[in-house]
């Protein structure tokens, strides 16, 4: 096997300064020097005798074999990426560090009894958490800023593996003072003729309220569409509307009559949660045993 000639570094910075189409502010996302990157990218030039870059008035183009090298630098550059979270990821395991990524409107019914599971297990094992709207815990795995997630189902690109570990019944409410908020038996065709309360796009919630729609081949009329479920839940309370949502999200306004969950002659809905990570870098030891407890604690619910 033949030792690399090219400088990892160097790459780098070519793929910087193409991205950005500007030396300057390549160097700025790379924290060096404008003279530094250049050195970088002539160094490279130099070392293979070609010029990966034209000057065309003011713009910075890639010449023909700066077109060619680009994809290879990307992957190299994802490659290297995926290298380092592996490496991390075991450093962190023997430190006893797990990240975890959970969407908020699931995040209290699965967390506690998981981590208190995996604490029995693993107890040197410290679990860092965050919160959040389900694509931007999906951005944050592909950015290695988490090992694994638990959210709700939705669409996944190949890179990523997905278990589904439960199912959670979703229901239509609406505030305490809402003309539906004490009829009895509401018509599906019914309900969807009223204004409702939807979340932003890429939310597990948004697709399946909109996937009714689309069975009974209605229009939806949308009143608000929110960032979240908690702003969904204060929407809610303002009387601005319907939205389907996790019973968990608006428990004690539930409890205290705020909210009032709506009797609707329907089918019960449910949505897959799931549990995610990266399909190529390996799980380090602590996420492999979380994944492994996790799958046996809810196969015998999910069969």
């Amino acid at each position: 096997m033949e030792n690399v000639k090219i400088n990892l570094d160097n790459l780098i910075a070519f793929l910087f300064v193409a991205k950005e189409k500007s030396f300057s502010n390549a160097a700025a996302q790379l924290f060096l020097t404008q003279p530094a990157v250049t050195t970088k990218i002539k160094c490279l030039e130099r070392q293979f005798g070609v010029k990966l870059f034209m000057s065309t008035g003011k713009d910075l183009q890639l010449t023909e074999v700066g077109k060619h090298v680009l994809p290879l630098a990307e992957e190299l550059y994802k490659r290297s990426k995926e290298i380092e979270h592996v490496m991390a990821s075991f450093k962190e395991s023997r430190k006893g560090v797990l990240r975890l990524g959970a969407a908020r409107s699931i995040a209290q019914t699965y967390l506690p009894l998981l981590i208190n599971i995996f604490s029995e297990h693993f107890p040197n094992i410290q679990i860092s958490v965050t919160e959040g709207p389900s694509h931007e815990i999906i951005q944050r795995i592909s950015e290695f800023k988490h090992d694994l997630a638990i959210i709700p189902k939705v669409p996944l690109s190949p890179k990523f593996v997905a278990h589904t570990i439960s199912s959670e019944k979703m229901e239509f409410v609406a505030s305490g003072g809402h003309p539906y908020a004490h009829k009895n038996h509401i018509p599906m065709q019914e309900l969807l003729r009223q204004p409702f309360i939807i979340q932003g796009e890429g939310s597990a919630t948004r697709l399946a309220v909109l996937d009714i729609f689309d069975k009974y081949q209605i229009t939806p009329t949308i009143s608000l569409e929110a960032e979240n479920q908690e702003m969904i839940k204060k929407f809610l309370l303002a009387g601005k509307g319907i939205a389907l949502i996790f019973p968990a999200v608006v428990r004690d306004e539930l409890e205290k009559g705020l909210l009032r969950v709506l009797n609707v002659e329907s089918p019960d809905t449910f949505i897959d949660v799931q549990l995610v990570f990266l399909a190529g870098p390996g799980l380090s030891p602590s996420a492999k045993g979380f994944t492994e407890l996790t799958l046996s604690t809810f196969a015998s619910q999910h069969t």
